[in-house]
């Protein structure tokens, strides 16, 4: 079948003329975003040892620490156990000295004193611990070991230079026990002791001023006055500060209040004791000297 033909449509009036459409203007471009920089590489993990290694490992350390204690602790018995045969040694010598110069009646005091006065004596004892300290030389050995003898053996005529020699012989063993047993007690103190309970540089320090002080006052008034009964006075004072001093060396000898004291130092420390408890002689021989004096006159 034929497709009937349409009539045309009617126009309505003129076409618009057909042009380009208007188009919007484009977007503007936003920059593209800065790529996230890759994260680093972790880091390699460290490398385990097997469980035998590491077992191993932990074992040498603990044994290394143990033999490094073990090592300091046998330096510190050695150190101390050349101080205190030392210290005997020397000590020994000075008391069979004067008591071989007490049973044989040597009093010094009419042999030496009148030339040469005691404290001389003392003093030279003193320059020498000086020099032992302060000087290199003479803190090595053979230098060492001369000085120590020679500060115990000046420090003995010292002691025989005064009362030592008019005591009786029980009186004699008597004031050597008490001497050994006040020493023993004060080494005790200072091992043993909480070192707050214990003089330190600072107290020593204002006890030697003030000891110094009393001993030249004493002086003057006997100087002054001629009473020489004054002087038992300074053996007095001179026994308590013997004492302190005692008490301030021994925590040094032990490593307590001066953990770096070089060890090689043992003759001077020995010498340092055994010269205190010679002295410690003295004072104690004067006092009972005095006392006996006291009682006969009473």
């Amino acid at each position: 079948m034929s497709r009937p033909n349409l009539p045309p449509r009617p126009s309505t009036g003129p076409r618009k003329p057909t042009g380009q459409r208007s188009t919007l203007p484009p977007k503007p471009t936003q920059p593209a975003p800065a790529p996230t920089p890759a994260p680093p590489p972790p880091p390699p993990e460290p490398e385990k040892p097997p469980p035998g290694e590491s077992a191993g490992f932990l074992s040498t350390a603990v044994s290394s620490v143990r033999f490094r204690q073990r090592s300091a602790v046998d330096v510190r018995k050695k150190h101390l156990g050349w101080v205190y045969v030392i210290h005997t040694v020397l000590s020994s010598f000075a008391v069979v000295q004067l008591v071989a110069l007490r049973i044989c009646n040597q009093d010094f005091a009419e042999l030496i004193s009148p030339s040469v006065p005691s404290f001389v004596w003392l003093l030279l004892a003193v320059a020498c611990v000086l020099i032992m300290a302060f000087v290199y030389v003479a803190s090595q050995c053979p230098c060492n070991g001369l000085l120590a003898i020679v500060v115990v053996e000046v420090v003995a005529i010292f002691v025989n230079c005064h009362r030592w020699a008019r005591l009786s012989l029980p009186w004699m063993a008597g004031v050597l026990i008490i001497v050994l047993i006040l020493n023993v007690l004060l080494y005790m103190m200072g091992i043993y002791l909480p070192l707050k309970l214990l003089p330190g540089s600072v107290v020593m320090l204002v006890l030697t001023l003030c000891c110094i002080v009393i001993v030249v006052s004493i002086y003057l008034i006997v100087y002054l006055n001629g009473n020489r009964y004054m002087m038992r006075y300074v053996s007095m004072v001179s026994l308590i500060y013997v004492a302190a001093l005692i008490l301030f060396t021994i925590p040094v000898v032990h490593q307590r209040r001066y953990v770096d004291v070089d060890r090689s130092e043992y003759v001077l420390q020995a010498t340092v004791l055994a010269m205190l408890f010679v002295y410690m002689i003295h004072p104690l021989s004067t006092i009972v000297r005095f006392g006996q004096f006291l009682v006969d006159h009473i």
